[in-house]
């Protein structure tokens, strides 16, 4: 018997952090549809959490204030009262704390609409169905004959909601799943559901909606005005095979590799997270004075590998930077990697080997001081074709691993976006600074 007890004991020390009463370090308030935390974690920049509920799944990164964290998640499917869950984990998925409890019912008297008499025909699927993604998220509209209730299940690899909806006159749906959880160009699945059966009528596959932001107005002075820096984001939802040569001065080629790296834990492709880097940092530069050139600003368009190198070049750039996340079989691989040309001749023309070299680590060290990385590197090769054709100096960034779970997370994540900008930003001030482009920043 004490044997039993003890082990009952440990079992219960072994247990995360529930609901407890008020001295569990994770406080959570319960309203309707709408489940709100804040904890203090000492020590922790960022934290992930997921909200389980009923009908509900989110998952979001939030960043603290000095160890301070604050959210919230709306429930959109779970109308009663029911067992719910708040997990909070480190960004590389260790458990910090958790919270169980039960979510508040919705007595608003919602429930089917009056009135509606059933016609002859016999209910099936759902007809004239519309579905689109909008900023505020998935639009539906179908008519299924015969069933006053249904179930709308909107799942993206961030959050899943299984709303339930009721039909209107003539037995038309209409209406919106908000999804607030989900990054741009996320893939999201669309289920109309019955409402007892759970049999599908009818499903869509949609993207959130992925759009160029205006450009911010470019500063009439700064640190970098007279700089002109072409901003190169890598890859794009379609990637058509090329063969070309490696550099002006080779013989040998290269062919287009299809791949690109997608998130662990994110799902998200690297094409759509350097895109959003890249637009942030235009920003960040055009607010400093420098005229910035983008070699796309579409997921949907092609670039090509020599192209790349073209459009900075026809452009008089004075640097490009080649923005890229890289990706390993080992999951613990980290840090920013930074690419320079080596034995192009074009690239002979910027700088020898030691000034590529101390460029390609000045720009490293600056991203590292604002974004906290602890690894980097910095090497020279003859692998990148937008590298070797460029005849400017030219750094392929690779930003971080998104076969890592934490930095996964991180990339998309905007406040961290913003370190890795700052961080590139200084790095350009210092490498113009060096190329004598500007003068010394007091």
């Amino acid at each position: 018997m004490r044997r039993i007890a003890c082990l009952l004991l440990a079992l219960l020390l072994a247990l995360p952090c529930a609901a407890l009463g008020t001295d569990n370090p994770l406080q959570v308030t319960v309203t309707p549809h709408r489940v709100d935390f804040s904890c203090d974690l000492a020590g922790q920049e960022a934290i992930y959490v997921t909200c389980a509920a009923a009908g509900d799944t989110c998952r979001q990164v939030f960043w603290g204030d000095n160890g301070r964290f604050e959210g919230g998640f709306d429930l959109q499917g779970t109308d009663t009262e029911a067992r719910f869950s708040v997990t909070v984990t480190t960004l590389s998925g260790r458990q910090l704390l958790q919270y169980v409890g039960m979510t508040a019912a919705d007595d608003s008297g919602k429930g089917p609409a009056s009135g509606l008499v059933k016609p002859e025909v016999t209910a099936g699927s759902a007809r004239e169905a519309e579905y689109s993604c909008e900023a505020d998220g998935v639009h539906y509209r179908f008519v299924v004959p015969g069933r006053a209730a249904l179930i709308v299940r909107c799942k993206s690899p961030q959050e899943t909601h299984e709303v339930t909806v009721y039909a209107g006159a003539d037995w038309w749906y209409e209406g919106v799943v908000a999804m607030p959880c989900s990054f741009q160009d996320d893939t999201v699945t669309v289920t109309v559901m019955d409402a007892n059966s759970r049999a599908e009528l009818g499903t869509a596959s949609l993207r959130m909606p992925c759009a160029a932001p205006e450009a911010a107005p470019q500063a009439e002075t700064g640190r970098l005005s007279g700089v002109t820096v072409c901003i190169d984001p890598g890859h794009q939802r379609q990637t058509q095979v090329e063969t070309v040569l490696l550099a002006p001065n080779f013989t040998k080629t290269t062919t287009t590799t299809v791949g690109m790296a997608q998130g662990v834990v994110t799902r998200r492709r690297e094409s759509i997270v350097v895109l959003e880097i890249g637009f942030l940092l235009r920003d960040a530069l055009l607010a400093e004075g420098a005229t910035v050139i983008m070699t796309r600003e579409s997921q949907d368009v092609f670039v090509g590998m020599l192209e790349r190198a073209d459009i900075p070049n026809d452009a008089g750039a004075d640097f490009v930077l080649r923005l890229h996340c890289n990706s390993r079989d080992n999951e613990s691989a980290q840090g920013i990697q930074i690419y320079c040309p080596y034995e192009s001749s074009y690239a002979r023309e910027v700088a020898d080997e030691d000034t590529y070299r101390q460029m390609g680590f000045t720009l490293l060290y600056a991203m590292q001081e604002a974004t906290g990385a602890q690894k980097g590197s910095c090497t020279l090769n003859n692998t990148y074709v937008g590298n070797n054709w460029s005849k400017m100096p030219s750094f392929l960034v690779e930003m971080g691993y998104m076969s890592n779970k934490e930095e996964d997370l991180k990339l998309s994540s905007p406040a961290y976006q913003a370190k890795l900008v700052q961080g590139m930003v200084e790095g350009v001030v210092q490498l113009s600074v060096m190329r004598g482009l500007i003068t010394e920043q007091e």
